[in-house]
């Protein structure tokens, strides 16, 4: 029977910073949370859960899905929307620091293998 693996986060030690990917967003007049209430999935998630029916027809209209009757179904549709929606907001910009030459002692420790 295979182990059970725990979950990680990866820290990659660079900062973290958005990138508009609107021009509402750029002229800062735009409500990010205006169309889901959150950027959180996990807080949507219970916001979901605690909806019955008739709620969550109504949440699917007003995001712009067509509704279905089948309440399983209807929250998965309505989960993978919004992990589309706040992925495209949370476009990470694109710092990447240029390279660095390598020291002159670096450097000749890498042409001794040439």
């Amino acid at each position: 029977m295979p182990k059970s693996r725990k979950h990680t986060n990866e820290i990659h030690g660079a900062i973290d910073q958005d990138q508009p990917t609107n021009l509402e967003q750029i002229w800062g007049g735009y409500n990010e949370l205006a169309k889901y209430g959150t950027l959180d999935e996990q807080e949507y998630t219970s916001q979901l859960d605690e909806m019955n029916r008739t709620d969550l027809e109504a949440h699917a209209r007003k995001v712009g899905l067509v509704p279905i009757h089948d309440s399983a179904r209807l929250k998965k549709n309505l989960i993978r929307e919004f992990q589309t929606y706040a992925f495209y907001l949370r476009k990470p910009a694109k710092n990447k620091p240029a390279p660095k030459a390598p020291s002159k002692s670096v450097q000749s420790i890498l042409n001794e293998g040439r």
